[in-house]
């Protein structure tokens, strides 16, 4: 089948949304992998509010950025829109202890909110902040901050009022590690009034970490 006919077959049976979409999710959390980017297209054929039962198996295919279908499943979530998604992603940064792989699986997730609006990342941002500030993970979690920082990177100076404690504990623990660096940019992005708040923290902090460099 061509492409134009595998579309016009995704509309048709996104028409009969109820029974369609109970097949699809059916395909989509079910073996073989092969046929889950199709699952992930006639669902996101089938549209919001119709395709809400979807949305927490959806969630749960984020965590592979590399197969088939995740760029589907994130274009499905991104058209739901940030005040109905992200909810379940703020769900899944307290379920460490529920989620298979929890640490890849945040990590997938930050990467999605740095290819989606800018509002996914800047309702998560408090969130994420409070995150990057946690010690106490299982130790064999192992989930590389970096990512967090990114999507701090995305919202940029709004994050300042919230992220800048957090940044100030990172950058003294992580010193000019490529972590440590990154959030060190962050910081010098920051609007000057917010930095001179913490001046007499910054500047030996920041003395401390070019010495190392």
């Amino acid at each position: 089948m061509d492409a134009q006919g595998k579309e016009r077959l995704i509309r048709e049976l996104a028409q009969h949304s109820q029974e369609t979409l109970d097949e699809a999710m059916r395909v989509l959390g079910s073996l073989p992998k092969s046929r889950w980017k199709a699952a992930a297209q006639v669902i996101r054929a089938i549209g919001y509010p119709r395709n809400a039962a979807a949305i927490p198996l959806l969630m749960g295919h984020i965590s592979d950025p590399n197969w088939p279908g995740w760029n589907e499943v994130v274009k499905t979530l991104e058209e739901m829109g940030p005040q109905v998604v992200v909810p379940y992603i703020l769900l899944d940064f307290w379920q460490r202890d529920r989620v298979q792989y929890w640490d890849q699986h945040i990590e997938s997730i930050c990467f999605m909110l740095c290819q989606v609006e800018r509002t996914f990342a800047l309702q998560c941002g408090p969130a994420l902040a409070h995150l990057l500030s946690r010690e106490d993970l299982p130790p064999d979690r192992d989930l590389d901050r970096g990512f967090l920082l990114d999507v701090l990177e995305k919202i940029g100076p709004d994050c300042a009022e919230y992220a800048l404690p957090v940044l100030i504990d990172f950058i003294s623990k992580e010193g000019n590690t490529t972590n440590g660096m990154q959030a060190l940019r962050l910081v010098r992005s920051f609007d000057q009034q917010i930095l001179e708040r913490y001046q007499y923290v910054l500047a030996p902090l920041l003395k401390r970490v070019e010495s190392q460099s």
